[in-house]
């Protein structure tokens, strides 16, 4: 796909402008495009399009129909023109945020603010169809990471942790920031899908309407202690719905994408991970998983550790087998 863009990074967030594009987040735009082909096509919101690479991406690969929205009249212009380059007609609103989410009922919101999320979740899930999803980015994961852990508990109403297992951690709290959001307005939010990549959170969630439901979909949420720390609340059920991986598997990822879409087959094996060290020397990751799976295990990588080993074996079984090889 060709598109104009004025500004350009090729890492981190960069900072905000219009024709803001950033290249590191075509793992978000990879991951959005393939789940989405695996849903029913309806009517998609990409409620702060920019140079409308995301919703064009849509707009291009799937069956669904996008409306681009965003409050510039710069950013508009080039949506326009990158429509055109790329013979898409989509529809294309300027307008508020919260103006463009309730002009009308929506099967997919995209909500990819610069920055944090908070104060936009309500607006989204309300005027969501029910069986509606939404997709939203957060990029202040160094709230809930450990530069600012005390304003991460303010902003998300969950005590976050540094160290190793932070990654983990932070996704699975502002995933329980968005399922609380949703259930307190009667909506019962089921993860389809999240990932935690470079500088951002990207979680994909569909809501359905009842309270009973949504009442159900608070009870994974619950305190843990990690290292002898308690953290959370956060979200301690599945992150994956695997009939969704199923659909996606096919997809033609990027290189990164796909490494990164290979781990997710694993994350749900356990609550955070695994080291790939005995205490004396660290052994290859893959020659872990291998000697697991080589023992009847289930085992893989993780995303949210780049030595870390995701198994359904207990850990005193874990260690033993680590001091084997």
């Amino acid at each position: 796909m060709e598109i104009e863009t004025i500004s350009t990074f090729e890492k981190g967030p960069g900072s905000i402008s219009p024709g803001f594009y950033n290249r590191t987040m075509e793992v978000s735009r990879d991951m959005t495009v393939a789940l989405l082909g695996t849903q029913k096509p309806g009517i998609a919101l990409d409620s702060m399009a920019g140079t409308g690479i995301r919703g064009l991406r849509i707009a291009k690969e799937t069956k669904w129909e996008v409306v681009l929205n965003d409050r510039d009249s710069r950013n508009t212009e080039i949506e326009k023109r990158n429509a055109r380059m790329n013979s898409l007609e989509p529809e294309i609103m300027r307008g508020d945020y919260f103006c463009a989410v309730s002009s009308r009922k929506w099967d997919y919101i995209d909500v990819d603010p610069f920055g944090s999320p908070a104060g936009l979740v309500e607006a989204a899930v309300t005027n969501l169809k029910n069986g509606g999803i939404l997709g939203i980015t957060m990029t202040d994961t160094a709230n809930l990471e450990g530069k600012s852990i005390t304003k991460g508990e303010r902003i998300y109403g969950s005590r976050s942790v540094r160290g190793r297992y932070s990654r983990e951690i932070s996704t699975r709290i502002f995933l329980k920031y968005v399922i609380e959001r949703g259930a307190s307005l009667g909506r019962a939010g089921r993860p389809l899908l999240a990932v935690r990549e470079g500088h951002f959170i990207r979680l994909f969630v569909k809501f359905k309407k009842g309270n009973r439901v949504a009442d159900d979909a608070l009870k994974n949420i619950r305190v843990a202690e990690v290292e002898g720390e308690e953290v959370g609340p956060l979200y301690m059920g599945e992150l994956y719905d695997r009939s969704v991986l199923n659909g996606m598997k096919d997809f033609p990822f990027s290189r990164t994408s796909r490494d990164i879409f290979s781990n997710f087959w694993s994350e749900d094996l356990m609550f955070l991970f695994y080291g790939n060290s005995n205490g004396e020397k660290e052994i290859r990751k893959l020659r872990i998983i291998e000697g697991l799976k080589d023992r009847g295990y289930d085992a893989g990588g993780t995303n949210f550790n780049e030595k870390g080993i995701k198994s359904n074996v207990d850990a005193e079984e874990y260690r033993k087998i680590l001091n084997s090889l």
